[in-house]
């Protein structure tokens, strides 16, 4: 049996619950070199049945404990994938710092290090990094993006949309907004939640690269450097 049939078995298994595990599991497949693949699934014999035995167990155990891998990728910031993204996350807690240095500080010192964060993820996937291949953008959720943090990534090409508490508890809204139940997915329905995207084109652009340059430039004018907060916990 094959990768291309393997693969076929895992995909007709996909429901709406397990949807993102099985993605997962083809990753993994796709990652695999062919003799090592039937050694793992093929066990005592080369069948279907054999097969779908084999990835029930996978889906179940992840199902009973599945979580999204995250992987930090600088001091503030850490990364998951997420179908075509690459999802950034800020698993940090920014009490101390807003205590350190206000919410206006606190806000660029985070811009610092996402602006960071996706210089470093462009660099390793120019450089092949196998995680990153086959990704075509940068996406974040967060409630803590509220306007003055929209404004900022709007002004660096981001995508951007803020919803509200009143929209997130619609459930029709929910309905015909697959992000949306996103948002509620990871922080519930009880805060405004804000998106950003941006492709890796844009990212890769000179002018992007430029128009990034002179906000860093900006921001450590102001004092803002990277590397400064050791003692920040990860959650």
């Amino acid at each position: 049996m094959n990768k291309k049939d393997i693969k076929m078995i895992l995909m007709s298994m996909r429901t709406s619950e397990n949807e993102k595990i099985i993605n997962n599991l083809l990753g993994k497949v796709d990652m695999m070199d062919d003799r090592s693949l039937q050694n793992a699934v093929e066990q005592e014999e080369e069948t279907e049945e054999a097969v779908r035995t084999f990835f029930e167990k996978k889906i179940s155990e992840k199902q009973n404990d599945y979580t999204e891998q995250h992987t930090p990728i600088n001091d503030m910031f850490s990364y998951g994938i997420a179908g075509s993204c690459i999802h950034l996350h800020l698993p940090v807690d920014l009490h101390q710092i807003i205590f350190q240095k206000g919410i206006s500080g606190t806000i660029d010192t985070v811009n610092l290090h996402l602006l960071d964060a996706i210089d470093k993820i462009n660099a390793l996937r120019d450089d092949g990094y196998y995680r990153f291949q086959d990704r075509d953008s940068i996406y974040m959720v967060s409630h803590i993006l509220g306007r003055k943090e929209i404004k900022f990534l709007n002004g660096l090409d981001f995508e951007t949309r803020i919803y509200k508490k009143k929209e997130l508890n619609n459930e029709e809204f929910l309905k015909e907004n697959a992000e949306a139940k996103l948002a509620i997915d990871i922080f519930g329905k009880d805060k405004n939640v804000g998106i950003a995207s941006i492709k890796f084109d844009i990212i890769s652009s000179k002018e992007w690269q430029e128009k990034k340059q002179q906000v860093v430039k900006d921001l450590k004018s102001k004092g803002i450097t990277l590397n400064e907060n050791k003692s920040v916990e990860k959650k």
